[in-house]
């Protein structure tokens, strides 16, 4: 049997949220779709906890050892039946008629080969941080991403099954901006838009999260930059964006010489060299600090 959807949930070390994001899906009041759970080899009782739900539009892909987030995705597709993939981090919840609205919007716009929701941000209590949609200021297909994203798999994206077929999937080098890095790729060459209305929520917590691995983040980073350098260095603003970002995750990590060279890119702009003096000459607890203030400011 095809679907119009697959729903696909990548899961490692989620016991406390899985069932959680996997009811969301389940009582969606459009029913035509099919949920893959990807387990990345985890090491709690997530597995456990998702083949005790008794339900046929659920089946479970389990990897035998871990490898991050791009290969999880990438095994959820390639097995889906689905004509339109549909991302859910195991964290995260959708709201009941996300899937109506995806599919009338889908119905009202053929051409467009992947969409994006608003997002409700939401911490561990239950509370809301803030709702949120964003637009990009160029149409596309265009290296408008380049300069702006702010949309990951946490805004309820969706993509055609034949994009992700012809661009082989999420790239399995990279270990964190693993979003950033297929939408960077995509978004020169094929077109997307957002739905302007929040219909999933994305958890804030201290749980593990790749966000948190400053030392993937860095390499994530040195292979973007390596990667569409050409790009990258078309405008002052997107290069010292790019730059001053990869600067401080080497800071992060202790590659104060990486830093310096990323520094000298940028043409030792005050804010950027201010930030890297303080990682140089005081502690590091005391530069993170200081690093937040300066960002509010950038």
């Amino acid at each position: 049997m095809d679907f119009r959807f697959s729903i696909v949930i990548p899961l490692y070390n989620r016991a406390n949220y899985i069932s959680k994001a996997i009811k969301s899906v389940l009582n969606q009041s459009y029913q035509d779709f099919e949920l893959i759970i990807v387990d990345d080899a985890s090491s709690d009782e997530s597995l456990q906890i998702v083949k005790a739900i008794n339900d046929k539009r659920l089946r479970v892909v389990s990897l035998s050892e871990n490898g991050g987030n791009a290969k999880a995705r990438n095994a959820g597709w390639r097995v889906a039946k689905g004509e339109w993939i549909v991302y859910l981090d195991s964290d995260d919840w959708f709201e009941p008629n996300y899937l109506q609205n995806l599919s009338e919007t889908i119905r009202a716009n053929s051409d467009i080969s992947f969409f994006w929701t608003g997002v409700r941000y939401v911490n561990p209590t239950g509370g809301i941080i803030k709702e949120e949609f964003w637009s990009p200021q160029s149409a596309l297909p265009s290296t408008t991403f380049f300069d702006e994203l702010r949309i990951g798999t946490n805004c309820g994206v969706a993509f055609k099954k034949r994009m992700l077929e012809s661009f082989n999937g999420f790239d399995e080098l990279f270990k964190a901006s693993v979003d950033r890095e297929f939408f960077l790729r995509i978004s020169q060459k094929e077109k997307g838009a957002g739905i302007s209305k929040i219909l999933v929520n994305c958890l804030i917590g201290d749980h593990e999260s790749v966000r948190k691995d400053f030392l993937a983040q860095y390499d994530a980073y040195s292979r973007l930059i390596d990667r569409y350098h050409k790009l990258i260095e078309l405008n002052n603003s997107r290069k010292k964006w790019w730059y001053h970002k990869a600067m401080w995750l080497a800071l992060y990590c202790g590659k104060t010489n990486q830093a310096r060279i990323y520094l000298k890119s940028m043409g030792y702009p005050i804010k950027s060299s201010l930030l890297y003096l303080i990682f140089v000459l005081f502690p590091f607890s005391f530069a993170k600090k200081m690093h937040k203030r300066i960002a509010k400011s950038l």
